[in-house]
């Protein structure tokens, strides 16, 4: 299985480097020239002293040319070469192995079917946020089920990555920020915020597919070289993305590497990595800040509030942002997506599992803290429950760590003060807030007024606490 993963992985990568390369540009360049020069030698009306003096400069373009073209096809085996020297059984095993005619064959079939599908397809910016597969070429749906649908593969790349770029990777200062909550509490919106200070680097769209090699990926894909058309994402909510725009990838890290341990067919429960996986995330924020040439590192991850003790103890000197919603509002709005994405298409869904995305919708599952959630998933009690489920155990989680700090959400959108008071605390000096804007409140639906009543007695207490690590009074 390991064998035949790296054999993909490495027909893929040299794939996408030959179509990049002006391998083909070269080729017609250096044909062109022999055809020229053959036009020389037959004509009959060129005299055989100027024949002597452009046949040698017809010549040297074509032996530049062909070194020149040799040189790119070499650099375009790049990948190849680099899967052999991470093949547990050494370069030359790998290379007996490449021989075999079997091996000939799916390198081939792979790499063709790669750049049939390529040409066929195109290679857009699109950015299809958790959903729209339509804004997805049949290229990239197969290139997303090949990088994320298979561990193995996505283990592989970030091994190809850390070879190639971990070294010169800056070191870890440890001063990162996480965002992390119920979804739906505005954590996008925040994470965005704080990305714009233009201090922090972070996974974006243009890292999809292959999340766990980001530098590698930035070399072979144009897909981060500009921003692409701003369209809104799928949830319908007013944020518009494009390709450069930072987004929940890094979930991907932990399901690859460990994703049996927490996910499983009923929910989600609580996860504690141990002391190499959490190395293992260090890393990959490493290498994100190789890319982006920054020195913090800023993530939104939803999941995160599953291993959240465990991160804020490791990282001591990182802020874990939660932002905090009222409990009715935040179950309307997750009930809300839920009926929205409950009838997504095969692709969607498959997106939201790869992202490890199960807040709602057809994937859902839920946070696990404590029983399941009961009742019915169109009304609000079945969210309130969750809510009070998952806010309960971040509330035992931020008396036990000083870096978790709650952020009413209301009060950020509307009071300036707050965003300013946030920005204080993760160590940046930020202007006036891009994207926050004041909260509608709407009346909810019906519910449980005792559900409500105990939410809203948890949401008190837990605003207070956020206030107060704030330096606010509420």
């Amino acid at each position: 299985m390991l064998f035949w993963g790296l054999v993909v992985v490495a027909a893929l990568l040299a794939s996408e480097a030959f179509l990049r390369l002006p391998i083909m540009a070269k080729i017609v360049g250096v044909s062109a020239n022999a055809q020229k020069a053959m036009k020389v030698v037959r004509s009959s009306r060129i005299s055989d002293h100027w024949k002597e003096r452009i046949l040698p400069a017809y010549a040297l373009r074509i032996g530049m040319g062909s070194v020149t073209f040799f040189l790119l096809l070499c650099a375009a085996l790049i990948p190849i070469v680099i899967a052999g020297l991470i093949y547990p059984g050494g370069f030359w095993a790998w290379s007996e192995e490449l021989l075999r005619p079997l091996v000939i064959i799916v390198l081939c079939v792979v790499s063709l079917g790669y750049i049939w599908l390529r040409n066929r397809s195109g290679h857009g910016e699109s950015t299809a946020a958790a959903g729209a597969s339509h804004s997805y070429s049949a290229l990239d749906q197969t290139l997303h089920r090949l990088a994320l649908g298979s561990n193995a593969v996505a283990e592989m790349t970030n091994d190809i990555e850390k070879g190639m770029f971990l070294k010169s990777a800056p070191e870890d200062s440890g001063k990162h920020v996480f965002v992390t909550g119920l979804a739906r509490a505005g954590s996008t919106i925040l994470m965005r915020e704080i990305h714009q200070t233009g201090q922090f680097g972070s996974l974006t769209y243009a890292d999809m597919p292959f999340v766990l090699a980001p530098n590698l990926w930035a070399k072979l894909s144009s897909k981060g070289s500009k921003p692409g058309v701003k369209a809104e994402r799928a949830h319908g909510d007013g944020i518009e993305v494009d390709t450069q725009s930072p987004e929940a990838l890094d979930e991907v890290y932990w399901r690859t590497f460990d994703g049996k341990t927490y996910i499983r067919e009923d929910g989600l429960v609580p996860h504690a990595p141990d002391d190499e996986l959490i190395d293992g995330y260090r890393d990959l924020a490493r290498l994100v800040l190789r890319k982006t040439g920054k020195g913090r590192y800023v993530s939104k991850n939803n999941n995160n509030i599953l291993r959240i003790g465990a991160l804020a103890k490791a990282m001591p000197d990182a802020d874990f942002l939660v932002p905090l919603r009222l409990p009715l509002d935040h179950a309307t709005s997750l009930r809300n997506q839920h009926l929205r994405f409950l009838n997504s298409d095969a692709f969607t869904q498959d997106y939201m599992k790869w992202l490890g995305h199960h807040e709602f919708g057809a994937t859902h599952r839920p946070f696990l803290f404590g029983p399941r959630p009961e009742g019915d998933l169109g009304g609000l009690d079945y969210w309130l429950q969750l809510w009070i489920s998952v806010y309960s155990a971040l509330d035992e989680a931020e008396a036990a760590h000083g870096n978790i700090c709650f952020v009413p959400y209301e009060a950020l959108s509307a009071d300036p003060a707050v965003w300013q008071a946030v920005a204080a605390r993760i160590g940046v000096t930020a202007g006036v807030a891009a994207e926050l804007k004041p909260v509608t409140e709407k009346a909810p639906g019906p519910h449980d007024a005792t559900l409500a009543a105990k939410a809203a007695a948890l949401h008190a207490r837990l605003m207070a606490r956020g206030f107060a690590k704030l330096g606010l009074n509420g």
